[in-house]
């Protein structure tokens, strides 16, 4: 595994496929886009996981065979999310077999992109991808449609359990699902068209999409039973958090004490988990250290309305990776009005 610097306002990337040369071929090819910034770069499962907890990732890009298994990607990917939710997942597919398909969007991948595709058109996936898009081939789209035909609709609730979507509502995302345009859904429904866009409008905004194949994408995701972890599953995540809390990562620590601690599974072990808890907290403290003597001597050299503007940075990418706090309301706002005094 190799470790690389962030530039500032760049969309930070992990790469990992399916053998060192491919990763590194991947790694140099995405260079190139200036825009995109490889943060961390792995040819194994064990490795990718360890990085996503030491350098802040904006989208993950695997091999659907990753540690030479079929599918390893895909429940890697589920690993990663239930460690990093906010990373978007993108799957390196050889096929495009209909199981392959859907284990991908099932599994939370926002991009599946084929490696016949040329490498210029993974630098378009991967900034659609992060920018909230959904990216896939037509053919891709097709079967999850196909999936979807024969799934249950989607029930979407809000955080009391109150249903967000009206019956005639979730009609129409029915007959969407089944692949049928606006004029065949009003045909159906005895409506206009008018009157079906209008409800499709309000479903994008419950549903918090933008599109319909971000619908389709909600859907498919919505309409599977939660994933439930395997024992294989479990160790395997279970061993990376081991490895990057053994190297000293305070987050891994930390994870790792909460998993020690919760009784779960057969890793039940508070003496372990008070061990990790105050490794947890001197690795932090350190950390500390280091993060304040280097704030206090590049703050030298900046000017107030820079360094505002880089605390307004941290306080947006904050609220993008939903880890938004009070203290990242008041930076916000402070750094707002420094940068607008800055400027007038």
């Amino acid at each position: 595994m190799s470790l690389h610097t962030a530039r500032p306002q760049l969309v930070t990337i992990a790469v990992a496929d399916s053998t060192r040369i491919h990763t590194q071929l991947l790694t140099e090819a995405l260079r190139s886009d200036h825009d995109l910034q490889v943060v961390a770069s792995a040819s194994n499962s064990g490795d990718l996981l360890a990085a996503i907890l030491q350098v802040p990732i904006d989208v993950a890009v695997i091999s659907h065979g990753l540690d030479d298994q079929p599918a390893r990607g895909t429940e890697v990917l589920r690993e990663m999310r239930s460690l990093r939710p906010h990373i978007k997942g993108v799957i390196l597919l050889d096929t495009s077999r209909p199981e392959d398909v859907l284990d991908c969007f099932r599994a939370g991948a926002k991009g599946i992109f084929s490696k016949h595709e040329r490498l210029e058109s993974l630098s378009k996936c991967i900034h659609r991808v992060h920018e909230g898009q959904i990216w896939a081939r037509s053919v891709e789209l097709d079967l999850a449609l196909e999936a979807l035909a024969t799934s249950p609709v989607v029930r979407a609730t809000n955080h009391n359990g109150v249903e967000l979507l009206s019956a005639r509502e979730r009609q129409v995302i029915e007959y969407l699902a089944c692949g049928r345009t606006n004029r065949e859904i009003a045909e159906s429904l005895g409506l206009s068209r008018h009157t079906i866009k209008n409800y499709l409008f309000r479903i994008f905004d419950k549903l918090g999409v933008s599109s319909r194949t971000e619908l389709l994408y909600f859907t498919m995701s919505s309409s599977q039973p939660e994933h439930v972890e395997t024992p294989e599953e479990v160790e395997s995540k279970f061993s990376s958090l081991l490895a990057a809390a053994e190297a000293g990562l305070p987050a891994a620590q930390l994870r790792l004490a909460e998993l020690c601690s919760q009784g779960k599974h057969d890793h039940f072990d508070p003496v372990a988990a008070y061990k990790w808890y105050l490794l947890a907290e001197k690795s932090a403290a350190s950390m500390r250290k280091q993060i304040e003597e280097g704030k206090k001597n590049l703050g030298q050299t900046l000017s107030p309305q820079e360094r505002a503007e880089a605390e307004y940075k941290a306080a947006e990418w904050l609220k993008n990776t939903k880890k938004q706090s009070t203290f990242a309301e008041d930076l916000g706002d402070a750094s707002m009005k420094l940068l607008a005094g800055a400027t007038c």
